[in-house]
């Protein structure tokens, strides 16, 4: 494992690029999001796609979708089908720390999707993330880091190496990130119904 250590809010360029350069050869690489450290793959990566669903432990007939990380707007209409009350409150609210839950487009690889045909999409205020977003030049999958009784401390990079080594292939240590889940907000009716309260603040 490459261990990689940059500031996650004044990333370089220079320095992030083996990461960079990892997710465009099928590597998953673990980074510090702004919800704590999380999975990294290239979307046009099937590879990368079932080695995250892997690490998750999550398969086809999962409920929950993989997310991805984009950096416009314009990539939810690209990537998703979602009317206009949601692309509404989705314009208003982001960039955020927000899971947005919206039927999958035909331009989502279907290993994305969970059992109902659904993508996870994200947009955060995170320069890391745009930047590696930028840098690879197409949305990354994303996979946030659950703790179970054996993997007590997801906010430690030492930790981190021992838990992941030979299992990622790059780890971005942005330090201790204490992890902040994600406000996931579900497309239903025309509306975002609130599933999960998380750092991002509720839209009124």
């Amino acid at each position: 494992m490459e261990r990689i250590r940059i500031d996650p809010e004044r990333p370089s360029p220079r320095k992030l690029q083996p990461a960079i350069d990892a997710l465009s050869r099928d590597c998953v690489v673990l980074y510090p999001s702004d919800t704590g450290y999380a999975f990294a793959g290239a979307l046009s990566s099937r590879k990368a796609i079932g080695k995250i669903r892997t690490l998750k432990g999550h398969d086809e007939r999962s409920k929950k979708p993989l997310s991805m990380l984009v950096n416009a707007l314009s990539d939810f209409g690209h990537y998703a089908i979602m009317e206009t009350g949601v692309f509404r409150t989705v314009r208003r609210i982001l960039p955020g720390a927000y899971t947005i839950i919206l039927e999958a487009s035909t331009d989502v690889p279907r290993d994305m999707r969970n059992r109902f045909g659904e993508i996870g999409l994200r947009m955060p205020d995170s320069p890391l993330c745009r930047m590696l977003v930028e840098g690879l030049g197409e949305p990354i999958v994303t996979g946030s880091l659950t703790s179970g009784d054996d993997e007590p401390s997801l906010e430690d990079p030492d930790e981190l190496e021992r838990l992941f080594r030979g299992r990622v292939d790059v780890l971005v240590d942005g330090g201790h990130v204490w992890p902040e889940p994600s406000t996931i907000l579900q497309a239903t009716g025309g509306e975002l119904e609130v599933t999960r309260e998380g750092k991002g603040t509720l839209p009124g």
